[in-house]
């Protein structure tokens, strides 16, 4: 065990698999007492387990993040079984299906906006006011958050609502002693993306390099996270940072490296 959130309490929306998962995991190794908020409760209850055999301390519950009193609830378990909260990842969202923009509808638009957007803003509206002093938030957005994505044109504009409603928010973390700030990931071999989830966490320091505009584990995402939820990253608020192993990095895409 490490000790950079040693007397830290965490929360992690999404807990239940992928980078939320791997999040919490990490987030326990390096101390901190995690609250894993996932709407599959069996998932929350999964990574639960996972931290458990390595002797951390976290608890599951089931939240729908669409919610208004599941992300009361979820904060509210954090400071009952923990005394307070440090560190909010705000993970959870959702995918559409990949079809033109002709073949949104209006019940996948409203599904997405619902979820990703009014979802995780109120989460922020809960984080802002419950964070302890010196505490962070980080927003999972996403790639499609800053560029658009012709093929899910729903999910790229709920995106970009979490870029603005990150950016927008700064200030009033700022005022109580708080940050928050974004991360955008490229593809990441996540269940969420069909490629099947990723129970074990590999030590930090030996993490591969990801091939050149190649997809990414879920644990180098969650890495980024625990920077910016620590006080490594006290100068960094209201900002947007994408993980994407150079994917948005030059127009046209090169192949391979020369």
């Amino acid at each position: 065990m490490s000790s950079l959130f040693s007397g830290k309490v965490a929360l992690v929306t999404g807990g239940g698999s992928g980078i939320g998962r791997a999040a919490c995991q990490r987030l326990a190794m390096e101390g901190a007492e995690v609250v894993v908020a996932d709407i599959d409760l069996a998932g929350a209850e999964r990574t639960v387990e996972l931290i458990s055999g390595r002797g951390g301390h976290a608890v599951a519950i089931r939240a729908d993040i669409a919610r208004e009193e599941d992300n009361r609830a979820m904060f509210d378990l954090a400071e009952s079984r923990f005394g307070g909260i440090d560190a909010a990842f705000l993970n959870a969202g959702t995918l559409q299906p990949y079809v033109p923009l002709e073949e949104v509808t209006l019940d996948i638009f409203d599904r997405l906006i619902g979820v990703n957007l009014r979802g995780t803003f109120m989460g922020v509206q809960q984080a802002r006011a419950r964070l302890r002093p010196g505490g962070a938030c980080v927003v999972t957005a996403s790639l499609a958050g800053v560029i658009g994505f012709a093929e899910a044109a729903a999910y790229s504009v709920s995106k970009h609502g979490l870029v603005g409603l990150v950016r927008s928010s700064a200030a009033a973390f700022a005022a109580r002693g708080n940050r928050i700030n974004a991360i955008c990931p490229g593809m990441v071999l996540t269940a969420m993306t069909g490629n099947g989830g990723i129970e074990t966490i590999d030590d930090p320091e030996s993490l591969a390099d990801p091939a050149y505009r190649g997809a990414l584990t879920a644990q180098q995402i969650a890495e980024v996270a625990l920077f910016l939820l620590g006080r490594r990253s006290a100068g960094i608020n209201g900002q947007v940072q994408a993980v994407d192993a150079a994917l948005l990095s030059a127009f046209p895409p090169i192949a391979e490296l020369v």
